[in-house]
């Protein structure tokens, strides 16, 4: 893997990691319980996170299509926590095969992004950044949610 491209990985791995590892205890009715006072439970997040990932890494740096429906992520749909965690890992795979291919000088390469304002344009490191950033953004609320849902 190109020494550039490496960190990106190594940080996502990470973040993902301590996502996956503050989520382990929650059963299948926690992560779909709303705390009082938040729209989104802790499953609608995990869905959350894998389909922004798919998109950032997958569809904007690695040029895969995403094919994202981001309302449904935030959708009613019950949240099978074996399914979600199942996402998760083929996001990982799928986010190592990009990263693998990319060299530095991909990284400066710019392309077309969607974002709510509308489309625009984004290097791919800065769609890696914006993964790391979202993904660590994600991992501090689940924190405080699973806080939550555990407390008596």
């Amino acid at each position: 893997m190109d020494p550039w491209v490496a960190p990106y990985l190594r940080v996502l791995e990470d973040l993902r990691a301590q996502l996956l590892d503050a989520v382990r205890g929650l059963d299948d009715a926690q992560l779909n319980r709303a705390v009082p006072g938040l729209r989104n439970t802790a499953g609608m997040v995990l869905r959350h996170v894998a389909g922004s990932e798919r998109y950032w890494v997958g569809e904007v740096a690695g040029g895969r299509p995403a094919h994202r429906d981001r309302e449904a992520e935030f959708g009613p749909d019950p949240v099978r926590k074996t399914e979600v965690l199942a996402e998760i890992d083929r996001v990982a795979a799928a986010t190592r095969q990009v990263l693998e291919r990319l060299a530095a000088a991909d990284l400066m390469h710019e392309v077309e992004v969607r974002r709510a304002q509308g489309t625009g344009r984004e290097t791919k490191a800065g769609a890696l950044l914006h993964a790391i950033q979202h993904l660590a953004y994600h991992l501090g609320q689940i924190r405080y949610l699973v806080k939550l849902l555990q407390t008596p």
